[in-house]
């Protein structure tokens, strides 16, 4: 599956025009051992993972920028190489979320399935998850396939293990 790269911006561009997922070389990385904890229990507790304790023991987390109407961070964590979770920093808008979320699930599952990762979570998290929830979870329907390895989650921009 095919990513239009006017979608991301600070990842790296090929020729074609298509954002390859793994291409996080401009991110910020800073995984901090107090960080390393509060995402431990962002994934545990406000996900539901049950990764066993030896999956969570390496977390690798980076962030970029979005490129849509306005720029939007999107964060990636992986999880031991065996979760990949990609949140997207949507703040309050629901158009934000509807014109973005479909290529962001596309790469994800793109390299969850070339990387050998078990499960892609995709998160949206917003000020107001309750107003952007309807718009989120029709996009990704809309754009994703029945998968029992893919699932969304609207959280609370609150609730993010990082500022």
């Amino acid at each position: 599956m095919q990513v239009p790269w006017h979608l991301v911006s600070g990842i790296r561009y090929p020729e074609s025009g298509i954002w390859e997922p793994g291409g996080w070389e401009d991110t910020i990385r800073a995984v901090t051992n107090d960080q390393t904890s509060r995402l431990r229990t962002f994934i545990r507790s406000t996900l539901g993972c049950g990764c066993p304790d030896e999956v969570l023991r390496w977390i690798d987390c980076t962030h970029t920028m979005v490129n849509c109407d306005e720029d939007t961070r999107l964060s990636r964590i992986d999880v031991g190489g065996q979760l990949l979770v990609y949140v997207l920093h949507a703040s309050g808008n629901p158009h934000q979320v509807a014109a973005t979320l479909p290529a962001i699930v596309a790469a994800g599952l793109v390299e969850r399935d070339g990387a050998g990762f078990n499960r892609l979570r995709v998160v949206v998290a917003a000020d107001d998850p309750a107003a952007v929830s309807p718009t989120a979870e029709r996009a990704f329907s809309e754009s994703a396939p029945v998968d029992d390895r893919l699932h969304l989650h609207v959280v609370k921009v609150g609730e993010l293990p990082f500022e």
